[in-house]
């Protein structure tokens, strides 16, 4: 089992050097990310998540691995909505392509922070109030209705708490000084965009976790277990953006995927919370059916994106060619 000191130690080491080698290695120069260099990093990340997954799954036991798998699933297909806001980030705020990975890897940082500390205030409660589960399961299902029903709420950087305090006290510089976060503006000492955007970023990866945490606890109460799946998710995060920026006709339907998969992890939660000895193919057997049915809405989603016509893409192009016609 997964439970000593020393599995938390090697693992939280081995997340600091991770981290430090793609600060260090992989975003050592700043430049514009391309489609080819993100696809060989996210299967990079990919593959070290799953050595991760392969290493909780001999050192621990097939439970611990297959929650894992589920809670590293679900995580990763929660974070791909996460990065459209950040493309409306880095579209306020006009971050030069050449910064945005190393823009992304602070981003990354603050939501491992952010989760870290949502995940040990989880356990808490859950320890102290197991009757929270079902709260949280409630709170599932809430935002599921919500995204499939309401859409997304918009993102205004500018109405970001920390983007307007610094406004209020300090000098903000409107020009990029390279990734500095300081510069001097008329000999005063004044606060860079980039700045900015990593505090937007972090503040933002706030709200991220709450909605993120909820949907791992749902898959299983092992805090290793929790953190180390939502870890390795958020390290995928910074390629999978570029990814993202260059297939995103692929993710159309993937607001209704993933409120289908917060839905069912909410229903999941109560409904194990509530009858502790109700399994459908038993306590392993269930963790197989949720990876199954995860992965399926998941692929599902872009697979309806990609043979579903696009009717407001066919409507532009209509009124276009119509213009166009009325003109000549």
């Amino acid at each position: 089992m997964l439970e000593s000191f020393n599995h938390w130690l090697i693992f939280n080491v081995a997340l600091v050097l991770l981290l430090v080698f793609d600060l260090l290695v992989l975003t050592r120069k700043s430049h514009e990310v391309g489609m080819k260099e993100a696809a060989w990093l996210t299967v990079f990340w990919t593959l070290v998540a799953g050595v991760v997954g392969v290493w909780v799954y001999t050192t621990g036991n097939s439970q611990q691995g297959l929650e894992y798998v589920t809670g590293y699933v679900a995580e990763r297909a929660l974070s791909i909505d996460n990065l459209f806001v950040f493309i409306v980030i880095f579209g306020y705020f006009n971050l030069p392509k050449n910064y945005q990975a190393k823009g992304l890897l602070f981003g990354i940082v603050g939501a491992l922070i952010a989760r870290a500390v949502f995940i040990a205030i989880g356990v808490a409660v859950i320890t102290a109030f197991s009757w929270f589960l079902f709260i949280l399961g409630a709170f599932l299902i809430y935002t599921a209705y919500k995204l499939a029903f309401t859409g997304e709420q918009e993102v205004d950087p500018s109405q970001n708490i920390t983007v307007r305090l610094f406004r209020k006290f300090m000098p903000v510089s409107t020009e990029y000084d390279g990734t500095k976060f300081f510069t001097k503006m008329n000999g005063v000492r004044a606060v860079t965009p980039f700045l900015l955007v990593v505090l937007v970023l972090g503040t933002t990866d706030v709200v991220f976790a709450i909605d993120s945490i909820p949907t791992v606890f749902g898959i299983t109460d092992d805090p290793f277990i929790v953190w180390s799946s939502n870890a390795m998710a958020v390290l995928g995060m910074r390629p999978l953006f570029f990814l993202l920026v260059g297939m995103v006709k692929l993710f159309r339907y993937l607001q209704y995927g993933l409120a289908l998969i917060l839905g069912f992890v909410g229903v999941k939660m109560i409904v194990e919370e509530a009858f502790h000895d109700f399994h459908v193919f038993g306590e392993l057997g269930d963790i197989y059916l949720s990876l199954v049915i995860i992965i399926g809405i998941l692929g599902g989603s872009v697979l309806m994106s990609m043979i579903l016509p696009n009717n407001e893409e066919d409507e532009g192009t209509h009124a276009s060619s119509t213009s166009t016609g009325s003109g000549v």
